[in-house]
């Protein structure tokens, strides 16, 4: 009875058919963080503010090139760590850039990232990271293998599984 029904189904495409799991996992070294620790490029949009004191990548200066910025390795660019899942539903943004504001973008664009990526819009962020994304291209073409191909889900199946991560994985304690 610790989950809903919707949980359980979503738990079930978790560690199944949608194979979450594979890089959120809960075994071994990941100290049940349904995190691997690793860095995968998983075709996050490139959103960068319109003012602040930090530099981007690339010739547009609009790029993140993640792990390639502390190896120095282009064959580490745009990959990021897996972010740790438990209590995932407290933060207020998703992705190492905070290119989504609600998990259930987060999740729809793993299920399909070409789509997701090419299709998106910073129009809900915040005003100062509203503007022209950096070139996605680049990105999708180093993209982890595990992501290249689409995977179906009803709407339903993404409720469940929005549930199973939004709920199941939140410890009520830690609300504020």
């Amino acid at each position: 009875n610790a989950l809903s029904d919707a949980e359980k189904s979503g738990a079930v495409l978790f560690f199944g058919r949608a194979n979450c799991v594979r890089c959120h996992q809960v075994s071994g070294s990941s100290n049940e963080m349904f995190s691997d620790f690793r860095e995968h490029v998983i075709g996050v949009p490139q959103v960068a503010p319109s003012f602040g004191n930090v530099v981007f990548d690339g010739p547009g200066r609009n790029e993140d090139f993640g792990l390639e910025q502390v190896t120095g390795r282009e064959a580490d660019r745009y990959g990021f760590r897996t972010s740790p899942l438990r209590k995932v539903a407290l933060q207020p943004t998703f992705m190492h850039n905070g290119a989504f504001v609600r998990l259930e973008d987060a999740i729809r664009h793993h299920l399909d990232v070409n789509a997701s990526a090419r299709g998106y819009s910073p129009r809900d962020l915040a005003p100062d990271l509203r503007g022209t994304t950096g070139p996605i291209e680049p990105v999708l073409q180093r993209l982890d293998p595990l992501l290249r191909a689409p995977l179906l889900l009803s709407d339903a199946e993404v409720a469940d599984l929005v549930a199973f991560v939004g709920n199941g994985l939140l410890d009520p304690d830690a609300q504020p």
